[in-house]
């Protein structure tokens, strides 16, 4: 005989989620704008379903259970997932629309692309929000799946496959250096390779595209300091002999802030950045995503 599954309730998600963040009833109903009573109702209705204490007292405080602990990890991705469902739409009227697009990136991809797309989203869809979030780890190695909890991702070529794409123009990897480092205006592979470098880090490898060029290739370089962060890389430059391979526009913007910084072309004959914009192949007939791949398409023909 099956096991009778109770029904499922999805106005729970957010309570639960509120629950397990806070471990407190109290500060779980603040959180939510609702009194202490409908919370502990919330949380008597989710310890029956998942047949689990959910919250275990200790002391004066509260821990999850194993079983609560695997719930809140994977609470984040069910609740963007669920919103997005909810928000499709036959039509779509970017002029009325309130709808906040997510698109996740590494902070210069989203500046090269900030400008135009605020430009064009601004004339003809004044109400829409957007959100950049960073690309991490777990949205990068869940490639499709993570997919779903954002409208886009601004990625290079290779880390995501067999999804639609919108290409942005090419880009040429320079090296990054302090004018009186003692490098040259066009040094040798040499000369560069043996510096100290600035490594911006990747969500796959560790890395990015250009240094797993290098490392292909079978060569290593003495790595000084990383950031995740590619606007960061500057300030790790400046005033040392330190050496960073990072995109032309990135570089110009440096050169700019920090007059001291001189940009120098490696003679390392790197195949070029080739960013894009990468959505689930999904949303493909989705009538606001429609809207959204048309402007990110003409945004992609006014980045330079």
């Amino acid at each position: 005989m099956e096991a009778v599954v109770a029904p499922v309730d999805y106005n729970l998600l957010k309570p639960l989620r509120a629950l397990l963040e806070e471990r407190n009833v109290t500060r779980a109903a603040a959180r939510l704008h609702m009194s202490q009573p409908v919370m502990s109702s919330h949380l008597a209705r989710l310890r029956a379903h998942y047949d689990d204490v959910l919250l275990v007292r200790r002391g004066n405080q509260h821990s999850l259970t194993p079983l609560a602990e695997r719930l809140l990890a994977a609470l984040p991705h069910v609740l963007a997932e669920t919103e997005q469902f909810f928000r499709l739409q036959s039509r779509f009227d970017p002029v009325t629309s309130s709808r906040t697009f997510t698109i996740a990136g590494v902070d210069y991809a989203v500046a090269r692309v900030a400008p135009a797309l605020s430009v064009l989203a601004t004339r003809e869809a004044p109400n829409v929000r957007f959100e950049f979030p960073p690309v991490d780890t777990r949205l990068v190695n869940r490639f499709p799946d993570s997919l779903r909890t954002i409208d886009a991702v601004i990625l290079p070529h290779g880390y995501v496959v067999d999804q639609p794409h919108i290409d942005l123009p090419l880009e040429r990897w320079v090296c990054l250096v302090d004018a009186a480092s003692g490098i040259s205006e066009s040094p040798t592979a040499d000369e560069l390779l043996t510096r100290p470098w600035v490594q911006n880090l990747a969500a796959r490898e560790d890395m990015n595209p250009a240094r797993r060029q290098l490392q292909f290739r079978g060569i290593e370089i003495s790595v000084a300091a990383v950031t995740p962060h590619f606007f960061v890389i500057p300030s790790l430059i400046v005033g040392t002999d330190r050496v960073a391979v990072v995109p032309e526009g990135l570089a110009s913007m440096a050169v700019a802030m920090l007059p001291r910084l001189r940009v120098v072309v490696p003679p390392l004959d790197l195949a070029p950045v080739h960013d894009a914009f990468w959505w689930l192949a999904e949303r493909e007939h989705d009538a606001e995503h429609i809207w959204l791949r048309d402007l990110l398409a003409r945004v992609a023909g006014a980045v330079i």
